[in-house]
């Protein structure tokens, strides 16, 4: 962890490979070696996320409710001008300016802000070149827990992007299009908010219904995909770690219904700790109605700005499975009992990596 004012002076590490290096042939990135001028530069853009994911939805209705107020008028047209043009712009809109401001120098000193590691028992050269062969891959990524805002995958994405390493920039990148190689399933209502919906369009994301994700993967495309949604954000505890995942079966069959697609788990260390919500009360139940964190949440200072947590990313090995077109029952739970064992091994294996964590066992609910 960073000292209580989590801008110390100076931090030191011995520098570890981007590519295999770490035991067992685990692929490792981090981002413990930076300065206090990038970790204050991480923590603002790391802030500029949140703060803006905390006050979008007042925004919306106050703009709405002031439009309805004082009619059409100087201060109603300025200030509902950025909920109709989120609310219009394709899709493609957001991606393109994802493109390049994820890449910027000032957006990629996030992870260093949270001294962020990567553990991944297939590179991202070994995912990357499967991905593109000739009978491409399909990876079906399976992210725990849900947090309020994903800074744990927004490190990954940023490092997937090219963000230099304590050893350099990584061998493989994404394509220049940010939702060329992977997208991000996320719920209908997330996507249909304005400014959230562009902001989350930054990172390349597509809706996370059974049709689009379908789609997704007939294409030969891989995505992300967040099993236990929203419900896990309200499961938060400090001793003890719970994701939903025994009555989510949907993403198995998913994947047994498409030719040469791979399980692949993930568990997101941090992702709910660098924020705190509501758990209780009429927003959090509307949130978890929603399928959307529209709660309240505070972390650094009481405020909406992420503390200075450690984040670790930890993606285990890809789970073979077979292709079966019409998966009956039986199918479904024996994949899925073969994936909650792995993502239990992979918690397991990772947890001593990130001090919050050491002492915590984790449950499937």
């Amino acid at each position: 962890k960073h000292p209580t004012n989590g801008f110390p002076k100076a931090m030191t590490t011995t520098r570890t490979a981007t590519t295999r290096g770490d035991e067992k042939g685990v692929a490792r990135k981090s981002y413990l070696e930076s300065t206090r001028y990038e970790r204050v530069c991480g923590f603002v853009a790391a802030s500029i996320f949140s703060l803006i994911y905390y006050l979008a939805p007042a925004y919306v209705v106050g703009s709405i409710g002031l439009l309805l107020w004082r009619g059409v008028s100087v201060v109603s047209c300025v200030a509902i001008f950025p909920v109709v043009v989120t609310a219009i712009l394709p899709d493609s809109a957001s991606q393109a300016v994802g493109k390049r401001l994820l890449r910027t120098w000032f957006f990629q000193q996030i992870p260093k802000y949270f001294s962020y590691e990567e553990f991944a028992e297939l590179s991202d050269d070994d995912i990357g070149s499967a991905m593109h062969c000739e009978t491409p891959t399909r990876f079906l990524f399976v992210c725990h827990p849900h947090g309020i805002f994903p800074f744990t995958s927004t490190c990954a994405m940023l490092a997937a992007l090219g963000a230099p390493s304590d050893a350099g920039p990584s061998t493989y990148r994404y394509s220049d299009t940010v939702n060329e190689d992977v997208v991000t399933a996320v719920a209908t209502a997330l996507r249909r908010v304005p400014i959230l919906n562009f902001i989350t369009g930054l990172f390349g994301v597509i809706d996370a219904s059974a049709k689009s994700i379908s789609k997704r993967l007939d294409a030969d495309k891989s995505l992300v995909l967040y099993a236990g949604g929203i419900g896990e954000l309200f499961l938060a505890d400090p001793t003890v770690e719970r994701v939903i995942i025994s009555s989510r079966k949907g993403f198995v069959k998913l994947a047994l219904r498409h030719p040469r697609c791979k399980l692949v788990p993930i568990y997101l260390f941090g992702n709910t700790t660098c924020l705190s919500a509501l758990t209780s009360g009429p927003l959090a139940a509307f949130s978890r109605k929603l399928g959307v964190s529209l709660t309240l949440f505070w972390g650094r200072w009481g405020l909406p700005f992420p503390r200075p947590v450690k984040l670790v990313y930890a993606r285990g090995r890809p789970i073979d499975l077979p292709h079966i077109p019409h998966p009956t029952q039986a199918d479904i739970d024996k994949y899925h009992s073969i994936y909650c064992a792995a993502l239990l091994t992979l918690f397991d294996t990772y947890k001593s990596r990130n001090p919050d964590y050491a002492n915590k066992t984790l449950h499937l609910i």
